[in-house]
């Protein structure tokens, strides 16, 4: 049985303002690199993912698939969320999107200090990688090697087989999914 989370649209929303605040002017790819790995370090240490879309594997790596979809301005696809417009702004002038801060500053009181400690990691790990070096290392994560070519990804499969306390963080994250609080 596949690991799933529902997804939770504000958290995505004000992670994209935070994003853009810390980083601006960055690309989906890099902004999909950074909530991967934000969501996988979450999950590890503290048994929830942040806003828990769902991960498609993609040929460059891991896709958020709503959150791109928001990046995309997919709003025939999806309900676009009500702060979106002022929480970030998806620059399109110089070719490929890129995110920036919106017309005000992230509202830190939808995230946690976890989440926002594990999206500042994220995006510390992320920040000197080329685009070619993120896809790469994501085509080397357990999650991506077990999903099928665009499919989704388990989240089970983001738990580190490493980690001492695994069977502890999929029991509580198997509740978190029943009940969806994140």
């Amino acid at each position: 049985m596949t690991l799933k989370f529902p997804f939770y649209e504000k958290k995505a929303v004000e992670a994209l303002a935070y994003i853009a605040q810390v980083r601006s002017g960055l690309t989906p790819l890099y902004v999909s690199k950074i909530l991967f790995y934000a969501e996988k370090r979450h999950l590890n240490q503290y048994g929830r993912p942040i806003l828990a879309d769902t991960y498609i594997a993609m040929p460059m790596g891991p896709v958020p698939s709503t959150v791109k979809n928001f990046i995309d301005h997919n709003w025939d696809w999806i309900p676009k969320p009500e702060e979106f417009d002022s929480a970030v702004v998806i620059d399109r002038t110089k070719g490929l999107s890129r995110l920036m801060p919106g017309k005000r500053k992230p509202d830190l009181s939808v995230l946690s200090q976890t989440d926002v400690e594990c999206l500042d990691q994220a995006i510390a790990f992320c920040a000197d990688m080329s685009a070619s070096e993120l896809s790469r290392i994501t085509h080397a994560e357990k999650a991506w090697l077990a999903a099928g070519a665009n499919q989704p990804m388990d989240y089970e499969m983001f738990i580190d087989d490493d980690n001492p306390h695994k069977d502890e963080i999929l029991s509580m994250a198997r509740e978190i999914a029943v009940h969806g609080v994140l």
